[in-house]
């Protein structure tokens, strides 16, 4: 029994994944039920059990990718403070590593998002946490949403093809970020 629900989660993160093959080599608007299905190895009653729908599959997608994003970023075994100068160095890492096939998934994604405006609550959820979590460390707010603000703004010009920053501008741009950061809790930790 054990080995059948391994199964099924195998199958579904085999799905997750050619759904984002999918997404990273065409658009959304290449995903069908069908291919996805076949590009897992799966029949389509296997992709159904766990995804009723389109919708819910690119939901699913954009959940892991957030949950993704989260278990690099968040520690909750630290304090409020360390857990934030965590957050916000992981995140500046995040943004500058990521690569151009999961930018154009982002994207791909973002644009899906006026078709399948559910997608967008678990990006939602991931700012919304944020912003708690920001609450309780109130001298450090304004760097914070400064830093993530231009994280997210770097991240939508070259995910969206309107700037490819040169690899020293990414370099300068992420020591500036780091720099803030740890300028801002060395001095707030006096």
């Amino acid at each position: 029994m054990v080995i059948a629900h391994g199964a099924r989660a195998s199958n579904r993160d085999a799905l997750l994944d050619a759904l984002e093959c999918i997404i990273s080599e065409g658009s959304v608007h290449d995903v069908t039920l069908d291919g996805v299905a076949a590009r897992a190895g799966i029949t389509k009653g296997g992709l159904i059990y766990h995804f009723k729908s389109k919708e819910v599959l690119l939901h699913a997608l954009v959940e892991r990718m957030r949950l993704r994003l989260h278990a690099y970023c968040v520690d909750p075994m630290l304090d409020a403070r360390m857990a934030l100068k965590k957050f916000l160095i992981a995140r500046i890492h995040y943004a500058f590593a990521m690569g151009p096939q999961e930018k154009k998934v982002m994207a791909n994604l973002l644009a899906a998002a006026s078709t399948y405006p559910s997608l967008m609550g678990p990006v939602r959820t991931m700012y919304d946490s944020g912003l708690d979590g920001l609450a309780r460390v109130a001298d450090t707010a304004g760097l914070a949403l400064s830093v993530w603000t231009a994280l997210d703004g770097f991240v939508l010009l070259e995910m969206l093809g309107v700037r490819q920053f040169s690899a020293v501008e990414k370099e300068q741009m992420q020591a500036t970020l780091l720099m803030l950061v740890e300028q801002q809790f060395a001095a707030s930790a006096r």
